[in-house]
């Protein structure tokens, strides 16, 4: 069921709850109204009976009864017709009007000797309004009888009225209520085709219209927002493709031209091996590359759960790996700072900057290693970064003049950015202030 059909039904079911509502309350307001006047005229009748003297009801004495009290019988069911039937102490009836209808008996804990009752019943398809009143001086009941033809006839044509009336309403709030939904969906509309374009287009550069200041233009100022997300990914996507085909080149060119050597050409055994140990290390190089690559355009840490990370932890392992391997050790200064987020991810960040210091510290120096309030700091002695290169150690593929010599990919940091920037914190590099190494580092959120 689309948006448009289910406001119009929510509307119509407001409009039929109420007028529902409406027409009960006003059938019932005007049944009372009919029946006052009713009632009204058989307790005064009732108050007659009550002073009638005695001796007036026995059986036999139906004329004088009618007599005395100014009625005639007219004929049975008209409106002002009126039925008499007196209750004997002993239980028996005795018909006192013109009329031989039979009015219903009360059963004795249904009437008072105080006050008049009065209820409605229906007698040989007649519906009536009966009255029962206590003749004190004769000890007998008397009960009075008015048809109600008249007045269920009105109330029936009002029923038909309200019920005709509301079902007209209802219809038209329905048909109102596709109108007004139309109306105000409008703006959806509109939103809906113009994304619909940018789809089929694949023109992300375009946005959506925007001009109001209501709950949809919200909508499009998110899309938008949306938008902007997926082209600047769509662009950092295709700059790390570009980027990295660049980078590919110059070791497949490398193990190209030896492999072509190796065919075409007879070498010396020296030369032979000094040029496998060559393509040797562009494989490896190439398989260093490809995985940072990978890592860059995916999140192969998504999977992994948030915890609490004590970073003093990480880094101790990172150093324990970085002795093992060659011998460097890390001077760790930790307060015990801990941060939530991903341990895996941040071993990898903390790793990769240990391992940009210890690439530019000279053999034998100490790598300093600072946890302060959630801030990695390493530390290095190497020669430092050239001014105009602080800028940009955390892009990806930028390797300063004087590391182009160097192994390396200059993806290392560029992936400590990422994890930083996934675990919403921020990342530092520059010179130590007496010019004897780089600093680099991060700041995480702390618990």
């Amino acid at each position: 069921m689309t948006i448009r059909r289910r406001i119009a039904l929510v509307a119509a079911s407001a409009v039929a709850v109420s007028v529902v509502l409406v027409a009960v309350a006003s059938f019932l307001l005007a049944e009372r109204q009919i029946m006052a006047p009713i009632d009204e005229s058989l307790l005064s009748r009732a108050a007659i009976i009550e002073s009638v003297p005695p001796g007036t009801f026995p059986p036999g004495l139906r004329e004088d009864f009618v007599k005395k009290e100014g009625v005639f019988a007219q004929r049975r069911g008209d409106f002002d017709s009126t039925y008499y039937q007196v209750i004997l102490p002993g239980g028996g009836t005795v018909n006192a009007g013109a009329d031989d209808l039979v009015l219903p008996v009360p059963a004795p804990d249904e009437v008072t000797t105080e006050a008049p009752t009065l209820r409605s019943a229906w007698v040989d398809g007649l519906h009536l309004r009966i009255v029962t009143v206590y003749q004190p001086e004769a000890g007998v009941f008397v009960q009075l009888g008015r048809p109600l033809t008249e007045a269920d006839e009105t109330l029936r044509r009002l029923a038909v009225m309200l019920a005709v009336t509301g079902l007209l309403g209802i219809a038209v709030a329905g048909g109102l209520g596709l109108v007004v939904a139309r109306s105000a969906l409008k703006p959806v509309d509109d939103l809906r085709v113009s994304l619909s374009d940018i789809t089929a287009s694949r023109s992300l550069g375009t946005r959506v219209d925007v001009s109001s200041g209501d709950e949809i233009a919200e909508l499009g100022r998110a899309f938008n927002r949306l938008l902007d997300e997926i082209e600047a990914a769509r662009a950092d996507q295709v700059r790390l493709v570009r980027d990295a085909g660049h980078e590919l080149r110059t070791p497949l060119t490398a193990l190209r031209t030896n492999i072509e050597i190796l065919q075409r050409h007879e070498v010396g055994e020296a030369d032979r091996m000094e040029m496998l140990a060559a393509a040797h290390a562009e494989i490896e190089e190439l398989s260093m590359l490809v995985a940072e690559v990978v890592d860059l355009a995916t999140d192969r840490y998504e999977d992994e759960p948030t915890t609490r990370v004590v970073l003093g932890e990480v880094v101790g392992s990172v150093a324990e790996r970085v002795e093992r391997r060659n011998g460097r050790r890390l001077a760790i200064d930790d307060d015990g700072s801990a941060v939530t987020g991903k341990h895996a991810a941040i071993d990898r960040a903390i790793s990769n900057i240990v391992a940009h210091a210890d690439a530019w510290t000279p053999e034998g120096d100490v790598i300093a290693v600072s946890i302060s309030g959630g801030c990695v700091t390493v530390t290095d002695t190497g020669p430092g970064f050239e001014p105009e290169d602080i800028d940009h150690v955390f892009e990806r593929f930028y390797r300063s003049s004087g590391a182009r010599s160097t192994p390396g990919s200059g993806l290392g940091l560029s992936i400590v950015r990422q994890v930083v920037e996934d675990h919403s914190g921020d990342v530092f590099a520059r010179n130590r202030s007496d010019g004897r190494g780089a600093i680099v580092g991060f700041c995480l959120p702390t618990v």
